[in-house]
């Protein structure tokens, strides 16, 4: 008699691993019914532990603060600095992560999308727009064309929107979380009833004095923001400095600004803006950078939405490389004078008119055109100034206003800083007593907002790409494929998935679900001598189990058995898989023979 059961040896035995992917296709309700959910998160200036109502209750956290601060804490805060520790890690290259002060999430139960939701799969339409993703983890208008707009990450060697500028329109209140606060203390300073002992090599260090909480007051505030983060380098050297929106991190120097919420965006949602006051002598400084220091014949682009305050007849400049350096003498310490007279750009207001000028020291070319109507409609305006193959641009609103071809003889590099706002630190403040700083002109009175420059210049289709989306950018969110979650952070297209309807009705939600399934394969060997019997009463003398008398017929040499079934069984006999063939085999006792079963997990 063969054997009933046969015991599977460890190379009859394979485990394949593999991606099933499922399409699901959901309307409003049938996204509801299946958990899908969205939300309207928002950044707040009070503390993330007191919530939208200032209560404890979390069902009370009717802004979704918190649902803000965990998307913010996981996918965008310091995601520049920290790529290795934020979550969904992509091609930074590739994708832009910009959180704003709003943010609408779309979340996806995870026995939806399994491992990952499938790259280019996505798909969302809700009643204005319908939206798609790039496989980079980026969503886009649906039909948008990437390639018309600034999209190279190396080319944008300078960036201030001011992405995180929201968190700075209170200024009474401590704009982070449990952070330390520090001072700076020289040996002999006194710090409450002790004084500072330091050795003579160490001449001061940070002090740690407190602890405080996000939305704590501030005792110390002042109307206006300068720059205040102290980092110490390798040198032991105090630096105080904020950080660009570029993927460089250019180091800035705010001096004497504010941020608020400009015109531009959607109307719940507006871009951050940085109010400068010439009354005070506000700028911000990024010191000289080989990046954006252009020669004569290099392409580049600068930029940027203003919004002048008053006109006036005397210069005021918005961005400028020229005028100011910083040297460091042999003490050590820096000290700003006149920088080279040549220079890559100037771009200044007199009057209604914006200017565009560069110079190699003894040429100069400029151009300018009309971009307010009167000193009592003075509108937020987007302006690109740009040098195309030696011609000298400005595009306003998208549309070409004047142009100029060049011809200079010697550079215009120089190593003057950057100055936004100001030609340098000692400009002429309105209503000073003081002598006006000669050639240095006035502070720009007014806002500035998504600044940008590129060292490659833009076509047509490319500058009104630029304008339109007022972050230069096609992006309108992210999609985060192995945590389920879609995010619309453009403030333009904040409407897009409002959890209180208009524009936030949900159409059509397609994508398909990446679900990792395992291949289970067994290979049942026969051997010519194994399994050459059959146990089916139809084979017996008598159809009854009791009797076991086989039928004359089976001790035939040319009878043999047929297999129609295959079973798989576990140590105690207990049937697991069960295997029916799409026609009976018969077997052989000449040769062995081997059945593979395979299912999936």
């Amino acid at each position: 008699m063969a054997y009933v059961y046969k015991q599977f040896t460890a190379q009859d035995k394979a485990l394949v691993p593999f991606n099933a992917h499922k399409q699901y296709s959901f309307t409003s309700a049938s996204a509801a019914t299946n958990k899908v959910s969205y939300f309207n998160a928002n950044h707040t200036s009070e503390s993330i532990s007191s919530y939208s109502s200032a209560s404890s209750d979390y069902g009370s956290d009717t802004i979704e603060t918190v649902k803000y601060n965990q998307i913010d804490h996981l996918f965008y805060r310091n995601y520049k600095r920290n790529l290795g520790y934020k979550k969904d890690f992509k091609d930074y290259s590739k994708q832009k992560r910009d959180l704003y002060q709003k943010v609408n999430i779309l979340s996806i139960p995870t026995g939806l999308y399994g491992y990952e939701i499938k790259p280019t799969s996505f798909y969302l339409s809700s009643s204005l727009y319908q939206i798609t993703d790039d496989s980079y983890g980026n969503l886009i208008i649906s039909g948008t064309d990437v390639s018309t707009y600034p999209t190279d990450i190396e080319e944008n060697v300078f960036r201030l929107d001011p992405v995180q500028g929201f968190k700075k329109y209170d200024l009474s209140v401590y704009e982070d979380y449990a952070l330390k606060s520090s001072a700076l203390v020289r040996d002999g300073d006194n710090i409450g009833d002790f004084q500072i002992n330091l050795s003579q090599d160490i001449p001061f260090e940070i002090v740690t004095k407190q602890f405080w909480k996000q939305g704590r007051h501030n005792p110390t505030f002042s109307s206006s923001y300068s720059t205040t983060k102290i980092f110490l380098t390798e040198d032991n050297n105090p630096k105080s400095f904020d950080l660009d929106d570029s993927y460089f991190l250019n180091k800035l120097n705010y001096n004497k600004v504010t941020f608020n919420p400009s015109s531009l965006g959607s109307v719940r949602h507006k871009f951050p803006q940085i109010n400068l006051n010439s009354k005070i002598g506000s700028y911000i400084e990024c010191k000289h950078n080989e990046r954006f220091n252009f020669n004569k014949t290099d392409d580049f682009s600068i930029s940027f939405f203003v919004t002048p305050a008053t006109a006036s007849t005397e210069k005021r400049y918005i961005i400028a490389k020229s005028g100011t350096k910083t040297i460091v003498n042999s003490g050590s310490h820096s000290q700003d004078v006149d920088a080279e007279p040549q220079f890559p750009y100037e771009i200044y207001m007199v009057s209604q008119s914006l200017y565009f000028d560069r110079s190699d020291g003894d040429t100069t070319y400029s151009i300018n055109a009309f971009v307010t109507a009167s000193n009592t409609s003075l509108r937020t305006s987007h302006v690109l100034c740009q040098n195309s193959a030696s011609v000298m641009q400005i595009w306003f609103d998208g549309t070409l206003i004047t142009s100029t071809s060049t011809t200079f003889e010697k550079q215009t590099r120089n190593t003057a800083n950057l100055y936004i706002g100001a030609k340098g630190p000692h400009g002429n403040i309105d209503a000073s007593t003081a002598t006006p700083a000669q050639g240095k002109g006035k502070y720009l009175s007014g806002s500035l907002s998504n600044i940008n420059i590129w060292s490659k210049a833009y076509n047509r289709t490319q500058i009104n790409n630029i304008s339109e989306s007022i972050n230069a950018s096609p992006y309108i969110g992210n999609l985060f494929y192995r945590n389920g979650f879609a995010t619309i952070t453009h403030p333009k297209y904040d409407t897009v998935l409002s959890s209180s309807g208009g524009d936030g009705i949900i159409n059509s939600l397609q994508f398909q679900g990446s679900h990792l399934i395992y291949e289970h394969e067994y290979q049942c060997t026969v051997q010519e001598h194994e399994f050459n019997a059959t146990t089916n009463l139809s084979a017996r003398t008598f159809n009854s189990s009791v009797s076991h008398e086989l039928a004359d017929f089976t001790t035939s040499s040319y009878f043999s058995p047929f297999v129609t079934t295959i079973g798989l069984y576990n140590e105690n006999n207990e049937l697991l898989v069960v295997g029916k063939l799409g026609q009976p085999i018969r077997m052989s006792e000449d040769t062995d023979t081997t059945f593979i079963v395979r299912y999936d997990t």
